[in-house]
């Protein structure tokens, strides 16, 4: 007798979980599919159980994913996004109305994320979004034919009609606040008095951004040296100085959720600028599709308004 090879959930409960991920809000997940809001929350009660592990924080306000919960979502993604490619592929089904986005997992949790809704009312109710998620600089993506728009840290292109700047890097530190309060004397004074601190750092930065060691050079140099500890994920990172673990490195427009909710603050009111900055892009495909021209617009205009498309 063979055995079988896959023992993994419904595809019920990993659509449930997929949709409480993305908006982070079990009774938006329930509207999406149709469904009640005990019902989601039954689905991920009983992934929880099945994996031993809390996929979410849960509170009033806003959910968040635990570290297990992002690395899940990740997966799960992964995986519904190949059947779906493959459905596709096999029924010939049409793709006008549909957007397919590409980009990392921290653009799509910290800025795609927050502007959800109004990125589908820009774009219209009848335009499914897909968003697809990879490890910066991994895929091609702009030759991917079923890929519309592509968010990238460099642009190919500064044609305004099928490029847009999503933000300029500006970044500053941020902890938690409670961390702000126990350090708030060390951290008020000047930076040469903070090398006692613990400092978060993402273990490979993107290419020609922000480090630490730039923001040190503008802002004023440490006295000794650092302790880092180093995280392989962005979101991963900020949630570790939401627990109050160390200073983390802000980038405006990515940290917007975490200062509305409070669970971090900004040391300081200046932002070090930079040239660099984050820039949409259409592809081939993208560029004779109605949804991705008016999703390029969409940015433009949250780029252009006087917080740089920070909500």
């Amino acid at each position: 007798m063979v055995k079988m090879k896959y023992r993994v959930p419904s595809i019920s409960a990993l659509c449930a979980f997929e949709a409480s991920a993305r908006h982070l809000n079990f009774s938006r997940a329930a509207d999406e599919l149709h469904t009640s809001q005990s019902a989601i929350s039954r689905h991920i009660s009983d992934l929880e159980s099945r994996l031993d592990v809390s996929l979410f924080i849960r509170s009033r306000k806003q959910h968040r994913l635990t570290e297990q919960g992002e690395h899940f979502y990740r997966a799960v993604v992964s995986g519904l996004d190949s059947v779906q490619t493959s459905i596709n592929a096999i029924s010939g089904w049409s793709s006008e109305n549909e957007l397919t986005i590409s980009c990392t997992h921290e653009i799509s949790h910290l800025y795609l994320m927050p502007r959800f809704e109004a990125l589908r009312e820009a774009v219209g109710d009848q335009v499914q979004i897909r968003i697809m998620t990879n490890e910066y600089g991994s895929i091609p993506d702009s030759l991917n034919p079923r890929v519309d728009l592509v968010f990238s840290y460099k642009a190919e292109s500064l044609n305004s009609d099928t490029t847009s700047v999503v933000f300029t890097e500006a970044v500053c530190p941020v902890c938690s606040p409670d961390f702000l309060h126990k350090h708030r004397q060390l951290l008020d004074g000047p930076v040469s008095n903070w090398s006692a601190l613990p400092f978060l750092q993402l273990t490979k930065p993107n290419k020609g951004w922000a480090s630490w060691e730039d923001w040190f050079q503008r802002s004023g140099l440490p006295a000794a040296p650092l302790t880092y500890t180093r995280y392989d994920n962005y979101v991963y990172l900020l949630e570790a100085a939401a627990a109050g673990r160390g200073l983390a490195l802000g980038w405006r427009g990515l940290i917007e959720r975490y200062l509305d909710d409070g669970s971090l603050a900004t040391v300081g009111e200046d932002y070090v600028q930079t040239d660099n900055a984050l820039h949409a892009l259409l592809t081939a495909s993208g560029q004779t599709k109605q949804a991705a021209l008016k999703c390029l617009r969409y940015l433009a205009e949250q780029a252009s308004s006087p917080l740089q498309g920070n909500g």
